[in-house]
């Protein structure tokens, strides 16, 4: 199977999702406007072909020429983000598409802006005619489904999933008289509501004055919470880290009893699920895509939005209950173990291009 991924070389999920699917036989080739290196994979970064001899046409046509030349090379060409590639209905129909929205194609991250009509069209165009529309999970195809006024039955789910050889549980509980730890590795994008949990710290520290908290990731609310955190008073009982490398998150992790997630709305959750495959109990809003990947009462304790009272209250519940947060923890490595271990996803986003292909030979 040749299989051409137009989306972000950079982005971990398009590196795991087109090296796991070269893995498994397949030919794989990534058309990027930020190329990088990925095992088993070509990569070809974007761009319409000069006019010369044999392409003597006018950009636009060129541009087009280039698409239609993926459509018909490729058994599948997989939209990862839909961005504008200028891929129009005559174009699609040359071959096989397949449209997979990422979250803020979809719903657009507050303080972010909106999309142009011209790429909101773009997006409705590539829903509407592709082959196949792909969805990380439940809440996040009826999102999609809306979006694109399309059926959500005609939305598969192929969900993200977790390296559970990379985010695996510390091999032995920290001693019981060390202070409890909670951690935020989200970033400070305002979508991603960190100074909801600044503010619910002093409520936390109130009921147990000896909790430290560990905030990773870099962005432009960072400053903000620093300061707030001072103004409360409460920068002393904080570790600042700036956006870490993939590999060493675990390690970091693993020293934390709890994980905050206190996004203002979400596609999917994959921070959540890597959370819980270290056995972390998870605290987080009670919005979008970490409804399907936090289980309330199971796995975590989900809690309005903006509520820096109410996640107080859930991050006090379970630093004062370990055998809570030690059989949250279980169930979710479990949960992470059966429905979103990256070996077991690839084969099913191998097996719904497979699907995908049979359809189309049937129909034509």
């Amino acid at each position: 199977m040749k299989i051409c991924l137009l989306g972000d070389a950079g982005s971990v999920h398009v590196q795991r999702i087109s090296s796991g699917l070269a893995a498994r036989g397949a030919i794989v080739h990534v058309v990027t406007h930020k190329p990088a290196d990925i095992t088993g994979v070509t990569v070809e970064r974007f761009q319409v072909p000069p006019a010369g001899l044999t392409n003597p046409f006018p950009w636009r046509r060129r541009w087009h020429r280039r698409l239609r030349d993926y459509m018909r090379s490729f058994d599948i060409v997989n939209v990862l983000f839909l961005a504008d590639w200028g891929l129009t209905p005559e174009i699609i129909e040359r071959g096989c598409l397949v449209a997979t929205p990422a979250g803020s194609d979809i719903v657009p991250p507050p303080g972010e802006g909106n999309p142009t009509e011209a790429l909101f069209a773009a997006r409705l165009t590539m829903l509407r005619h592709a082959a196949c529309v792909t969805a990380w999970g439940p809440w996040f195809a009826s999102a999609v489904a809306s979006f694109g006024g399309i059926d959500v039955r005609r939305i598969e789910i192929l969900p993200l999933g977790v390296e559970l050889h990379l985010f695996c549980s510390r091999p032995m509980p920290r001693a019981s008289g060390d202070a409890h730890m909670v951690g935020f590795f989200k970033g400070f994008r305002e979508v991603y509501g960190a100074p909801t949990l600044v503010e619910a710290m002093p409520g936390v520290l109130a009921a147990l004055p000896a909790t430290r908290f560990t905030m990773i990731g870099d962005g432009a609310q960072k400053a903000l919470c620093q300061d707030l955190a001072d103004r409360q008073g409460i920068g002393g009982r904080i570790t600042w880290l700036p956006q870490q490398p993939r590999r060493r998150l675990p390690g970091l992790l693993a020293d934390w009893d709890v994980s905050v997630i206190p996004s203002v709305c979400e596609s999917f959750g994959a921070a959540a699920l890597e959370s819980s495959a270290m056995r972390l109990p998870v605290v987080a809003s009670d919005v979008g895509g970490l409804r399907d990947t936090v289980r309330h009462g199971k796995t975590g304790l989900l809690v309005p939005p903006r509520s820096p009272a109410h996640l107080a209250e859930a991050v006090i519940h379970l630093l004062e209950r370990a055998s809570l947060r030690r059989r949250y923890g279980d169930t979710g490595r479990a949960m992470v173990e059966r429905e979103y271990n990256w070996e077991t996803v690839l084969d099913k986003w191998r097996r719904t291009y497979e699907i995908v292909l049979e359809r189309r030979c049937v129909m034509s």
